[in-house]
């Protein structure tokens, strides 16, 4: 781990390294956190108010910053936003002694800052916290690197002639590649936070292709629809360790932050068209039919089909494995519930075509 406490040399090839950014006005403090995260294979720079920082950053390939709420001349949630101003790929961090929580969050909510942590720190929540600041700006790089090399490419497709037909469909088949890999890794990423194997991404977008089937749709949509489940928890990257993996039940004020994950979730896939059933899936799956669902109250039809199918597979899931807070249900009994449930919380035509296909033998598919 090296330290820093002045502006480096201006960085050339630092791109890879983790640079970490402490702000803080009082020494005893930096010193502290850069104490806990002696062991971290970080480059760790270090200022004493918001303007100092800006210079660091502008001559340093910073990954993520933590930074202090209670500064004098410039607040944390200030700073961090003029941070986000000069390179939104920055995740930033906010340290802070808030007394009342709830003023805390919508600041936080308001400045788009990516998670907070509370005086004083538990160490290995600092740590946490860090590993997951880094994974994500790790994730926000590729996932522009992507983006870019999918625009560069298209560009030069465009000026292909007839005559290299087969060069334009070996190149599309590439970008298609690299797209869903990219998603595929974002849903990985977000999904190991309460399930290590990844598998439980996999079996929804299984089931759910079986029910795309079922109810008459083409192996196309069936194909991209069950594509797109995958990201149907991508939200969750933004929920703390504490409450996603907490066992018993949450308050009221923890079933709040979890419930945002549907909104987080449909603002990191963006606005491209692309993305737009996966933005339905990740938004409207946990809705009710009978309006008592979340996060917009739709009920019936109002919310997306897509929305509809991946509920129940996700709900389906969720029962038969196992999860912090409870043991996996065998398979018929939480059938039985899907059924129960039929009206009030899912599509009864959705249901309907999810228990033929258990009926029918053709559930191999989802055996883990």
């Amino acid at each position: 781990m090296a330290i820093h406490s002045q502006q480096a040399p201006a960085v050339q090839a630092q791109v890879a390294k983790k640079t970490l950014l402490i702000v803080d006005d009082e020494p005893q403090v930096i010193k502290s956190i850069v104490r806990t995260l002696r062991k971290q294979d970080l480059e760790i720079l270090t200022a004493r108010s918001g303007e100092e920082a800006i210079k660091i950053i502008q001559h340093n390939a910073v990954g993520v910053v933590l930074s202090d709420q209670n500064m004098p001349s410039m607040d944390g949630v200030s700073f961090l936003a003029k941070v986000r101003e000069y390179d939104r790929d920055i995740v930033r961090l906010l340290l802070t002694g808030f007394a009342n929580i709830e003023n805390a969050i919508e600041a936080i909510n308001r400045s788009q800052i990516f998670e907070f942590l509370t005086k004083p720190w538990e160490p290995e929540a600092l740590q946490s916290a860090l590993s997951r600041a880094f994974d994500h700006h790790k994730l926000t790089r590729e996932n522009r690197r992507l983006h870019l090399m999918t625009h560069e490419q298209n560009a030069q497709l465009l000026q292909l002639n007839d005559t290299l037909e087969r060069r334009v469909k070996d190149r599309t088949v590439q970008l298609a590649d690299a797209v869903r890999q990219g998603v595929l890794m974002l849903s990985l990423a977000a999904e190991a936070r309460d399930d290590n194997t990844g598998e439980h991404v996999k079996r929804i977008q299984h089931l759910t292709h079986a029910i795309c089937l079922k109810i008459g749709m083409t192996k196309t949509d069936a194909d991209r629809i069950g594509f797109f489940s995958m990201m149907h928890d991508v939200g969750k990257i933004h929920i703390p360790d504490k409450i996603l993996n907490k066992n018993g039940p949450l308050t009221d004020k923890e079933w709040q932050v979890m419930q945002e994950h549907t909104i987080v979730g449909e603002k990191i896939l963006g606005s491209s068209p692309y993305y737009s059933v996966a933005r339905q899936i990740a938004r409207s799956h946990h809705e009710w039919m009978d309006g008592s669902g979340y996060p917009d109250g739709l009920r019936g039809v109002k919310i997306p089909l897509v929305a509809r199918i991946v509920a129940v597979a996700d709900v389906f899931d969720a029962l038969t494995h196992t999860r912090p807070y409870k043991k996996a249900w065998p398979r018929h009994k939480a059938i039985e519930e899907i059924n129960r449930l039929a009206g009030r919380q899912f599509d009864t035509d959705i249901v309907d075509a999810f228990v033929e296909i258990f009926s029918e033998g053709l559930n191999e598919a989802m055996e883990t």
